[in-house]
C-alpha cells in the first residue's frame, strides 16, 4: 500500500513537473524577444541599422560607434555609426538615426560618448580614441548591448530608458578606472559644454538653444577630472578619473532638447534605480508588449526571426522628443506642452509613409495617434519662425522650409517631408485623431502644404516641365486633399483639386505607355530607347520602368491608361518576370500588390511569395545598375539582412516586410483599403484595438502559396482586399490555401 502511495505521489509530481515544463516552453515559444537579433542589417551597406540599446520610440539609443567604418565610409556604409564588420570601437553614444544611406565621407559617429579606459595607449588616443573589442564577446538584445574591451579588460553593458542611457562598467584590472567623456563626433567636437556639479553629477549641453542636453550621474566619486582640447566655454574631451574600483561602475545619462533641469528631471522620472538588471527587465518589457500585438505561427524560425527584428527596427523612428512632463521644443524655438499625447520628432515621410504608417495603424494605432498630433504641432509652429531672419527675402512659412530643425542634426530631426500630408489623410479616415485634433483645423495646413509642393502657376499647363515622377507624386497628395474636401462639404476645393490630382494624366504617353517628361510649352522631352535603363534624367532613383506604376491614388486610371485590366496585368508581370522591379528602394514597392487592383490576385500571390521568400535576382542598385546581377534574399536573418544598397529608411523596408508577411498591404494611404496576399505564416493575430482579429491559413506550406478562397467571419469573401475598418473591427479572415491558383477567385 505504501508502495502504491509513494509511486502514486512520483507520478503526480512527474505530471506536474512535465506540465510545469510544456508551460516554460509555451511562454518561451510566446516570447517575441527570442526571435529578434539587434545585428541583423548592421553589416556594411545593408540597411545602416545598429545594435543599441532602446526602448520603443525612445529619445536615448545607447550603442558603440566602430572604426574605421563611421569615418571611412564613402556614402555606401555605416551611417548608423556601427558596421558589424568591424572590431574597434570609438565610444559608445547616445544619439543616433542610422537606417538610411547617401551623403559624402564624415564622421558619421554618434553624439554624446562615454568610453571607458585604464590607460591612454598613445598620444592621439585622446583626440581619437579607439579599443579593440572581443567579437566573440558581443551581444545584443532588445534594450540591451554588451561587449569585452580586450586590450582593457573592461566589460560593457547598455541598457536605456526613452530618456536615460544605463552603461554597467567591469573593471578587470586592478588599475585606476577612467571615462572619457566626448561628443562622439569629431564635427561637434568643440560643440560640447559642460559642468561639474559635485563629485557624483555632471552636466550640460551641445547647443544652447536647441541642445541636446544632458546630466550623467555616476554611482561612485570622481576623484579628478581633466580637461582635453579646451576651447572657449568648451571641451573637446573630458576624463573623469574614479580611482582603482573593485564593483562595477554605473552611469546614469539624462538627456532632453529643452532644458539641463529637464535632462536632470527626465532622469529621475524615467530611471529611478541603480539596479542595472531592472532597468535591463523594465527595457525588455516594454518591447514585448510592442511587438506581442502581432503574434504569428508557424515552425520556420528564420521567418520569425525576420519577422520580429524588422517590426523592431519600425520601431527605432520616429523618436519621443518631448520631456517627461510633455514640454518640446517647437519649429518657433518656443516652449510647449503636449497635452494627453507625446510629441514625436524624426520622421522621413517620402520615404516610410508608404509601409510604415499603415503598418503603424495594425500594432501600434496609440503611436500613429500621437504621431498625428506631432504632426500638427509642426504645422503650426513652423507657421512661427522665419527661416531666413536676417534676409530681405521672405518666403513664405510652411514646415516645408523646417524639415531638419533649426539645429540641422539628422540625428533628432525629421528628414525628409514629402507626403506628410498623406500620413494626416490616412489617420483621419482610419478613425486615429487624438480627441481634440479637428479635421476642419488640420484641412487649412494640408491644403497650404500641398500648393506649395506644386504651386498654382503649374495649373497652366498640368504638369511639372521635365518632372514626371514629381508630377505623379503631388497627385497624390492634391487626391488626398480633394478627399477631404469633399468630406468637409468644400465644393469648389473639391473640384480644384480633384482636377490637379489628375495631372499624371498628362506625363502619360499613350503612344509608349511610359510616363514621360515635357517641356513647358508641352513637348515631349528625350526618352531612352531603353525605358530598362537607369538613367535618372527626369526621374528619381529609378529607371521608367520602376516609375510606370506611379498613380497610387488612381489605380483604375493607371489600368485604363494600359488598354484595360489584360495589358496592365500583361505589362506587370513582365515587369517581373524580367528582373526589373527594384526591391532595394521606395519607387515601386506596391507593385507586386497591383495584380489584385487588376483582377488577378494570384500574380500578387505568386510575386509577394517570392520576394519575401525566396531568392530573386536584382539588377538595381540605387543609382543604376550592380556591376553584376544579384541573386540573393531580399531579406535574412543575418549582419547583412538587406540587399546591397538596400536602406532601413527610417523602418520603410522593415515594414514593407512585415505586411507582406502577414498577407495585408496598403497601396495608397489615404485609401484605407489593405491588399490582400498569402501569409507566410499559417496564423497570424492582430490586437489594433485590444481586440483580436485573426488570420488562419488552412492547407499550409511553403508550396500552397495561393488563396483558393476566404472567408470574413464565416462569410464567403469574394474581394482581395479588407478595409482597416474591418480589420479594427476584429474577426477572422479564413484562406484556403492551394499549390496551383485559383484565377476565378476575386478575378472581377
Amino acid at each position: 500500500m505504501k508502495t502504491f502511495k509513494v509511486l502514486t505521489v512520483l507520478l503526480s509530481f512527474l505530471i506536474v513537473l512535465s506540465c510545469k515544463e510544456k508551460e516554460q516552453e509555451k511562454v518561451k515559444e510566446k516570447d517575441v524577444l527570442s526571435f529578434v537579433d539587434p545585428f541583423i542589417s548592421t553589416e556594411g551597406d545593408h540597411g545602416h541599422w545598429h545594435p543599441s540599446a532602446l526602448v520603443p520610440f525612445g529619445m536615448v539609443k545607447l550603442g558603440p560607434d566602430t572604426f574605421p567604418s563611421s569615418l571611412t565610409g564613402d556614402g555606401d556604409w555605416a551611417h548608423s555609426g556601427y558596421n558589424y564588420s568591424d572590431s574597434i570601437v570609438r565610444g559608445f553614444s547616445h544619439f543616433r538615426t542610422g537606417s538610411s544611406g547617401g551623403g559624402s565621407i564624415h564622421d558619421r559617429a554618434g553624439l554624446l560618448s562615454l568610453l571607458p579606459f585604464h590607460t591612454i595607449t598613445n598620444e592621439d588616443w585622446i583626440k581619437n580614441p579607439t579599443s579593440k573589442i572581443d567579437k566573440a564577446t558581443e551581444q545584443a538584445s532588445p534594450g540591451y548591448y554588451s561587449v569585452l574591451l580586450e586590450e582593457q579588460g573592461i566589460q560593457v553593458e547598455l541598457t536605456a530608458s526613452s530618456y536615460v542611457g544605463m552603461h554597467r562598467y567591469s573593471f578587470k584590472k586592478a588599475e585606476d578606472a577612467k571615462v572619457l567623456l566626448s561628443s562622439g563626433n569629431s564635427g561637434l567636437t568643440n560643440d560640447l559644454h559642460y559642468n561639474v556639479v559635485d563629485e557624483h553629477t555632471i552636466e550640460g549641453y551641445f547647443d544652447k538653444i536647441n541642445g541636446p542636453y544632458f546630466t550623467i550621474v555616476f554611482n561612485k566619486p570622481l576623484i579628478k577630472h581633466e580637461e582635453q582640447g579646451k576651447h572657449d566655454k568648451s571641451v573637446g574631451n573630458f576624463i573623469c578619473d574614479f580611482g582603482k574600483l573593485t564593483k562595477p561602475l554605473l552611469v546614469k545619462v539624462g538627456v532632453s532638447f529643452t532644458s539641463i533641469n529637464s535632462a536632470n528631471n527626465n532622469l529621475k522620472a524615467s530611471c529611478t534605480t541603480w539596479d542595472f538588471e531592472n532597468v535591463k527587465l523594465e527595457a525588455e518589457k516594454l518591447w514585448r508588449d510592442r511587438l506581442s500585438s502581432i503574434k504569428v505561427k508557424g515552425n520556420d524560425t528564420r521567418d520569425k526571426r525576420i519577422f520580429y527584428t524588422a517590426l523592431y527596427h519600425s520601431c527605432f523612428l520616429p523618436i519621443v522628443q518631448s520631456d517627461y512632463d510633455g514640454t518640446f521644443l517647437g519649429f518657433d524655438a518656443q516652449l510647449h506642452k503636449a497635452e494627453d499625447y507625446k510629441h514625436y520628432n524624426g520622421f522621413a515621410f517620402w520615404d516610410s509613409f508608404r509601409t510604415k504608417y499603415p503598418l503603424y495603424s495594425l500594432f501600434c494605432p496609440d503611436v500613429y495617434s500621437d504621431i498625428t498630433s506631432s504632426i500638427y504641432d509642426v504645422y503650426k509652429y513652423a507657421d512661427n519662425w522665419d527661416p531666413f531672419p536676417n534676409s530681405d527675402h521672405k518666403p513664405h512659412k510652411s514646415p516645408l522650409f523646417s524639415a531638419h530643425g533649426k539645429d540641422g542634426s539628422t540625428a533628432f530631426s525629421t528628414c525628409r517631408h514629402e507626403h506628410m500630408l498623406m500620413v494626416m489623410t490616412d489617420a483621419y479616415y482610419k478613425g486615429l485623431y487624438h480627441e481634440g485634433l479637428d479635421i476642419k483645423d488640420v484641412y487649412p495646413y494640408l491644403k497650404e502644404e500641398t500648393l506649395l509642393q506644386m504651386p498654382k502657376s503649374y495649373d497652366s499647363i498640368g504638369f511639372i516641365p521635365a518632372r514626371p515622377d514629381q508630377t505623379g507624386e503631388y497627385s497624390w497628395d492634391n487626391w488626398c486633399v480633394a478627399t477631404l474636401a469633399k468630406t468637409l462639404n468644400k465644393d469648389d476645393d473639391y473640384g480644384y483639386f480633384t482636377k490637379r490630382a489628375n495631372y499624371w494624366r498628362n506625363t502619360w504617353d499613350p503612344e509608349i505607355k511610359f510616363f514621360r517628361a515635357r517641356s513647358a510649352d508641352g513637348k515631349w522631352l528625350d526618352f531612352p530607347e531603353d525605358p530598362r535603363d537607369n538613367r535618372e534624367k527626369y526621374t528619381y532613383e529609378g529607371s521608367k520602368w520602376h516609375w510606370r506604376w506611379n498613380a497610387l491614388h488612381d489605380m483604375n486610371g493607371m489600368i485604363e491608361a494600359f488598354g484595360g485590366n489584360d495589358a496592365f496585368i500583361e505589362a506587370l508581370d513582365y515587369f517581373f518576370e524580367n528582373d526589373l522591379y527594384t526591391a532595394g528602394n521606395q519607387i515601386d514597392l506596391h507593385a507586386p500588390f497591383l495584380f489584385n487592383e487588376a483582377g488577378a490576385p494570384w500574380l500578387t500571390q505568386k510575386w509577394v511569395n517570392q520576394l519575401v521568400k525566396k531568392r530573386t535576382t536584382q539588377l538595381y542598385g540605387t543609382h543604376g545598375f550592380f556591376k553584376e546581377p544579384i541573386l540573393d534574399y531580399v531579406y535574412k536573418d543575418t549582419p547583412d539582412g538587406f540587399l546591397e544598397e538596400m536602406d532601413g529608411d527610417f523602418g520603410c523596408m522593415s515594414a514593407w516586410y512585415n505586411l507582406a508577411a502577414i498577407g495585408l498591404y496598403q497601396t495608397c494611404p489615404g485609401d484605407t483599403k489593405f491588399q490582400i496576399s498569402t501569409p507566410i505564416f499559417e496564423e497570424v493575430a492582430l490586437d489594433v484595438f485590444n481586440v483580436p482579429f485573426n488570420i488562419v491559413c488552412t492547407n499550409f506550406s511553403e508550396d500552397n502559396i495561393y488563396i483558393q478562397s476566404a472567408k470574413l467571419d464565416g462569410e464567403d469573401l469574394k474581394r482581395s482586399w479588407l478595409s482597416y475598418a474591418e480589420i479594427a473591427k476584429g474577426g477572422k479572415l479564413e484562406l484556403t490555401l492551394s499549390k496551383e491558383p485559383n484565377k476565378s477567385w476575386s478575378s472581377n
